[in-house]
């Protein structure tokens, strides 16, 4: 199939049944198919429990499902698991992703984003560049395989502010 920009696209709410999906027909980073468990259908549900996730689609197909963990007001660490859709419409699955993306950063008024891609995994490399995500260090050992991860950010410079008594807030000399 060839991608075109005549694909129908489409953002939706995650449902935890997307990624036990994505996960028994294979994640795209690492080339493994995972047998539904407790753990994986628990993890997914908290998820979706959340409410800060998406799953895009083209053609009605899953190309990924992902979302931000709120670290704290205002700062944000992405997770998207990929599915092999995306080799099928590699570029309506990134429009997808930048769309989707977007949309939750500005939906959670977040002015920093964060997301750790695996050294040898160049596609996720390729794609947080694209997403206009900078490095910002090397952490070894990080997965739990022991792999090597490179952190990311996106940082929104204009109307970037500190929330009112934010965590850090200091108690004033008197």
């Amino acid at each position: 199939m060839i991608d075109t920009l005549a694909q129908r696209t489409e953002i939706r709410p995650f449902k935890a049944s997307d990624l036990v999906w994505i996960m028994a027909e294979g994640v795209k980073e690492f080339g493994l198919r995972f047998l539904p468990n407790e753990h994986i259908d628990e993890l997914a549900q908290n998820r979706e429990d959340n409410g800060k996730c998406i799953t895009g689609l083209v053609d009605g197909v899953i190309v990924g499902c992902g979302g931000i963990d709120e670290l704290w007001p205002g700062v944000g660490e992405v997770w998207l698991f990929l599915s092999y859709g995306v080799d099928r419409y590699p570029l309506r699955s990134y429009e997808v992703i930048q769309q989707g993306l977007m949309e939750l950063i500005e939906h959670n008024d977040l002015w920093r984003v964060q997301a750790w891609g695996r050294v040898g995994f160049a596609a996720s490399h390729t794609l947080f560049k694209h997403l206009g995500f900078e490095v910002e260090g090397r952490a070894r050992k990080y997965a739990p395989d022991g792999v090597d991860c490179l952190l990311y950010s996106r940082i929104r410079e204009e109307n970037c502010h500190e929330p009112a008594g934010g965590i850090f807030h200091r108690e004033e000399e008197h």
